[in-house]
């Protein structure tokens, strides 16, 4: 009896400090958000200050305005890649918590039903689901990210023919290959360990 009064103490204290770490993925992501949306705003911005600077002036800016792209194109793709990272953290630590709820609500403590249907399964939540907001956020950026690889094809192409063509094609193709390598990412997570999905083994 006493050590089942010690491993109910140990799983309560687990199930509460995950919990604190699930909402601590959820915070950190949206402080990333932040961060790059302030990143992005200033090196765009001087982009195309820059860009209208040197129209005005009749100077080259070019290779000037592509390096401030280029380093807002290269901090998305790091931010890309965290939040698909931050994704698979968040739904092993959830997966845990329901867990966790569904072993102590599956014997009805205190006559308890959980009639509300509060999450037990734990495979839930998926890792990828398309109406997260987690997805979305991966969508906006892989998104900005397209745009910025688009317009450095413009400005370098631009006194080209099919300009306009070639910034159409490389913010399309960007845009797929990012949200589809992001999503065949975290789907390959499904049916692994934490340890495997998270390290590559157990």
């Amino acid at each position: 009896m006493e050590k089942e009064i010690d491993n109910s103490k140990f799983l309560e204290h687990d199930f509460n400090q995950c919990f604190q770490q699930m909402r601590h993925y959820d915070s950190q992501l949206f402080d990333s958000v932040k961060f790059l949306t302030t990143a992005y705003v200033g090196l765009i911005g001087i982009g195309i200050g820059l860009y209208e600077f040197g129209i005005k002036e009749s100077k080259d800016f070019t290779l000037a305005v592509i390096a401030s792209f280029l380093v807002a194109f290269l901090l998305g793709l790091f931010m890309f890649m965290l939040i698909i990272r931050n994704r698979v953290y968040y739904v092993h630590v959830t997966r845990y918590i329901n867990e966790i709820r569904n072993t102590f609500l599956d014997k009805k403590p205190l006559g308890f039903e959980n009639k509300s249907g509060m999450y037990t399964n734990y495979k839930q939540p998926p890792f990828f689901n398309w109406r997260s907001s987690q997805a979305y956020l991966m969508y906006v950026i892989a998104l900005v990210n397209a745009i910025l690889c688009g317009a450095i094809i413009f400005v370098w192409f631009y006194e080209e023919p099919c300009c306009w063509l070639r910034t159409l094609c490389g913010v399309g193709t960007l845009l797929l290959l990012q949200v589809g390598i992001g999503i065949y990412y975290l789907e390959s997570r499904e049916g692994k360990s934490a340890s495997k999905s998270v390290f590559g083994r157990d």
